[in-house]
């Protein structure tokens, strides 16, 4: 059994959007899935920034883009012939989202 203190204050959502991210502009391409308003996980094997580093992501959305920071909170590579047992990857917190792409990722 979990520990409650350590139990999520929301749910995430099994989605995928498009996204483009990086740390001084969002150049590299991918998928964000495991979505919340506070954050989401980014598959990815390398491109993989360390726990701590700031990047820009841009989320494409119904309304229009949104570019907002996020914080690196855990990072993972994993060897080639380990991914089908384990996700590599980067979970990242959203710095100061704009409300509408809180309420867009809500709708999700």
């Amino acid at each position: 059994m979990k520990d409650e203190k350590y139990k999520r204050e929301e749910d995430r959502k099994f989605r995928r959007i498009s996204i483009r991210f990086g740390l001084e502009t969002p150049e590299f391409r991918g998928m964000g899935i495991q979505i919340s308003s506070r954050g989401l996980f980014i598959p990815t094997n390398n491109p993989i920034f360390v726990k701590g580093s700031r990047l820009k992501i841009e989320i494409q959305c119904p309304k229009g883009c949104f570019l907002v920071g996020a914080i690196v909170r855990h990072a993972k590579k994993v060897l080639p012939h380990m991914v089908p047992v384990d996700r590599p990857g980067m979970g990242v917190e959203f710095i100061d989202p704009p409300q509408e792409l809180l309420d867009f990722l809500i709708s999700l």
